[in-house]
């Protein structure tokens, strides 16, 4: 389905072709119309699926620019989140004179304030800061006419369940809430039935093909003892430009990305245990191709905006299930191929590398020539 059959106006047209989109993915096709109807509704969707633009687009239509109120509020579980759907919105509103501002921790609240001063129709937040503008008198949530929670799930995995009750509460009875999450535990059903209406629409493409189908995967029998050499040896034959790199704690993404140093590949750690500036500052340096390597905890699973990765390694195996297709869902990027390895250093994790391939329903092949 292409963007001009959702009859938007001609400025809103404009700023999608400008940014290069033609034709919209399975969950936009399925969700604007449904936006634009007015009705609530609930999108379960994968990583990498186009979600952003999927209520993005359609806001930005139904969204009056006189008078300048803050009508739309979109609730991200992480602060890099907040600048990606803020960076997304005012790229698709170029033209329109539809302004938002994004409002989250780590950073100077009397500037946010400043912004929202100045006049916003959208405020993207994270839920914490976005309360601590509530108590201070700064953002009144009375007015909103849309709300979008933006990876439910994972803002409930955060300890934020209390506070998105408490943010819906004091929103408007009468509004469109859109709830996007990549999984449906019992937690976000029962926030369902409190805050949406009973005759919510449900679109479900998580059982789709995956978004990630461009996707070689690989796995790889590893002794504990030789992971970094390993994945050194890995990064050097396969000539990975772009690797970013997941294990599970702060602390092995700092040691790692100085073990890759020392053999000789640029490589940087990030985390949430960075400052926000220092964070950015690294992602900016591997979007630019100044770092080869990027070497990251979950944080990066979901919600970074980069879109030209080639390689995603899991270092340390994922948790769970939905925790490995979204570290991969980071590659092969808007029709772009890509590899994922996932590192297994005992037969309970190659045991589970075979069901999570028939989870996905895709095949994952082992490197045999890199096994210990």
């Amino acid at each position: 389905m292409n963007f001009n059959e959702f009859n938007l106006n001609k400025n809103l047209e404009n700023a999608i072709a400008q940014k290069g989109f033609r034709k919209a993915s399975d969950v936009q096709a399925r969700t604007i119309p449904v936006v634009l109807q007015g009705q609530d509704a609930i999108v379960q969707a994968r990583t990498g699926s186009g979600k952003t633009a999927a209520f993005s687009i359609p806001l930005l239509e139904k969204i009056s620019k006189n008078p300048s109120f803050v009508q739309a509020l979109v609730l991200v579980p992480t602060r890099e989140l907040a600048l990606q759907v803020h960076h997304e919105f005012s790229e698709l509103a170029y033209g329109q004179r539809i302004y938002s501002v994004p409002v989250y921790g780590g950073a100077s609240i009397s500037a946010q304030q400043s912004q929202l001063r100045r006049g916003a129709h959208v405020i993207v937040a994270t839920p914490g800061r976005l309360m601590d503008l509530m108590d201070r008198g700064w953002i009144n949530l009375r007015a909103i006419k849309y709300v979008v929670l933006d990876e439910a799930d994972k803002m409930f995995d955060m300890g934020f369940r209390d506070d998105i009750d408490f943010i819906l509460s004091n929103c408007p009875s009468e509004r469109q809430t859109l709830l996007f999450s990549a999984t449906m535990p019992s937690d976000i059903i029962s926030l369902v039935e409190r805050h949406l209406k009973p005759d919510h629409v449900l679109v479900d493409v998580s059982r789709d093909k995956l978004s990630v189908e461009e996707i070689e995967q690989f796995f790889v029998r590893v002794d504990p003892k030789k992971r970094v050499s390993t994945l050194a040896s890995l990064i050097k034959r396969r000539h990975m430009k772009k690797c970013l790199v997941f294990c599970q704690t702060q602390r092995t993404a700092d040691w790692l990305s100085k073990n890759l140093s020392r053999h000789g590949i640029q490589a940087e750690a990030i985390h949430g245990g960075m400052r926000q500036g220092l964070r950015q500052s690294i992602v900016n340096s591997f979007k630019s191709n100044r770092a080869q390597v990027l070497v990251a905890t979950n944080l990066l699973a979901r919600g970074m905006d980069i879109n030209d990765i080639s390689h995603i390694i899991n270092f340390d195996f994922p948790k769970e299930r939905e925790t490995y297709v979204h570290r991969i869902g980071r590659t092969a990027r808007f029709g772009k191929k890509g590899e994922a390895v996932t590192f297994c250093t005992n037969v309970l994790e190659i045991q589970e590398m075979r069901r999570i391939q028939s989870h996905i329903n895709a095949e994952v092949q082992e490197l045999v020539e890199y096994g210990s």
